[in-house]
C-alpha cells in the first residue's frame, strides 16, 4: 500500500481490532500496536515497541507483537506486557498461533538458526508451560502455521517449493506437499476448520489446496486429536506427483520424489495475497493491492476452483 495502515487484526468476531502504520506514508508510527474499537469508533490504547511491527496477532486473552528478533506477549485485559520471546532473525514477523482448547496457547516461531521452529505452550501456570524445537528445513522459513487443535504444524521455507507437515504431538514430520519445481515467495498456510484441507499462497498468484483427510484420521485413530466427524466414506486424495514413478532410482530423493501435488487450484493475479477457508467448501483471498476473492472448491474430485465473486475494495468502495 503506498500509505496508512500495514497490518490488521481482528479479534475473532468481535469489534477489537489492532493496528499497525505502514507504506511509504504511515498513518501510525510502525513502532505502536494501535488498539482499535470499531463500536466506539476510536482508539482505546496505543502498545509501543523498540522497533517496527512486523506483524499483530490477537487471541481471546492476547496480544502478540511480533519484531524482527522478538515477540511480545501482552495480557488484553490489562495491557501490560507478560513476557517476551527471542527469535530467529524474523524479517517478515512469521508466527503460528493455535488456541481451540482452553488448558492451552499453543505458538510457534523461528529460533536459534535457519529452519528450525520453536513449539511452546504459553498458558500461565507454569505446570503446563511446554516447548520443542522442530527442524523443519535446511533453509529460512518463510510461513508457519498451525492447525485449530494444535495438533498439527505446516511450514515451508524461503524456496517456497514444500510444505511439510509435523505431529506437534511428537515432532515427527507426517508428510509433505509439493507446491511446484520453481522457486517462489510463499505468503501464507491455512488450515481448513474442518482439519481435511490445508491452503497456501504465493506470490506466482496461484493458491494450492491440498487434502490433509487421510492425516487427520490416522490421528484420530490414534487418539492424537478429537474423531472428526467430516471425514465420511472416501477420503479426498492429492494428486501424486509424476516424479513419483522414478523415485526407485534416486533413494537419495526418495521424499521429493514422493511427494504429492496439490487437490484444487484457484488462479488470481501474481501479487501478495493471504488466504481463509469458509464452512461451506469456499475459499476468500485477499491480496495486497485490495482485491477480493471469493470461489468454491469440489470437495470430493477437487480440481480447478469456481470463482463466485471478485470485488476490488480500492474500487467498489
Amino acid at each position: 500500500m503506498n500509505g496508512g495502515i500495514g497490518k490488521i487484526e481482528m479479534l475473532k468476531k468481535t469489534n477489537i481490532l489492532a493496528l499497525v502504520g505502514g507504506g511509504e506514508n504511515p498513518r501510525f508510527s510502525p513502532q505502536k500496536i494501535i488498539i482499535f474499537d470499531d463500536h466506539q469508533g476510536k482508539i482505546i490504547s496505543i502498545l509501543r515497541l523498540n522497533k517496527n511491527v512486523l506483524n499483530v496477532r490477537l487471541t481471546t486473552d492476547k496480544i502478540f507483537g511480533i519484531i524482527e528478533d522478538k515477540i511480545y506477549i501482552f495480557d488484553i485485559n490489562t495491557l501490560e506486557t507478560q513476557s517476551t520471546l527471542p527469535t530467529y532473525e524474523n524479517p517478515t514477523g512469521i508466527i503460528g498461533i493455535s488456541n481451540e482448547e482452553k488448558n492451552k496457547l499453543i505458538i510457534a516461531y523461528p529460533i536459534n538458526y535457519q529452519g528450525c521452529v520453536n513449539i511452546r505452550n504459553c498458558i500461565t501456570k507454569k505446570s503446563g508451560k511446554e516447548s520443542k524445537i522442530i527442524k523443519s528445513h535446511e533453509s529460512r522459513l518463510s510461513c508457519i502455521s498451525i492447525n485449530k487443535d494444535g495438533s498439527l504444524l505446516a511450514t515451508s521455507s524461503d524456496k517456497g517449493t514444500l510444505i511439510r507437515i509435523f505431529s506437534i504431538h511428537n515432532g515427527e514430520i507426517i508428510t509433505a506437499f509439493r507446491r511446484g519445481t520453481k522457486n517462489v515467495s510463499m505468503n501464507c498456510i491455512t488450515f481448513s476448520p474442518n482439519n481435511i484441507f490445508i491452503g497456501c499462497s504465493s506470490d506466482v498468484g496461484t493458491i494450492h489446496i491440498f487434502s490433509i483427510a487421510s492425516i487427520t484420521k490416522k490421528l484420530s485413530e490414534s487418539n492424537i486429536i478429537d474423531n472428526n466427524e467430516n471425514i465420511k466414506e472416501e477420503e479426498p486424495k492429492n494428486q501424486k506427483s509424476l516424479l513419483g514413478k522414478i523415485g526407485g532410482f534416486f533413494k537419495i530423493n526418495n521424499e521429493y520424489m514422493e511427494q504429492e501435488r496439490s487437490f484444487a487450484k484457484f488462479r488470481i493475479h501474481d501479487e501478495y495475497s493471504l488466504l481463509g477457508f469458509g464452512n461451506d467448501n469456499t475459499i476468500t483471498v485477499i491480496t495486497m493491492k485490495g482485491k477480493f476473492y471469493k470461489a468454491a472448491y469440489d470437495p470430493k474430485n477437487g480440481g480447478d476452483c469456481h470463482k463466485i465473486e471478485e470485488k476490488n475494495f480500492l474500487v467498489d468502495i
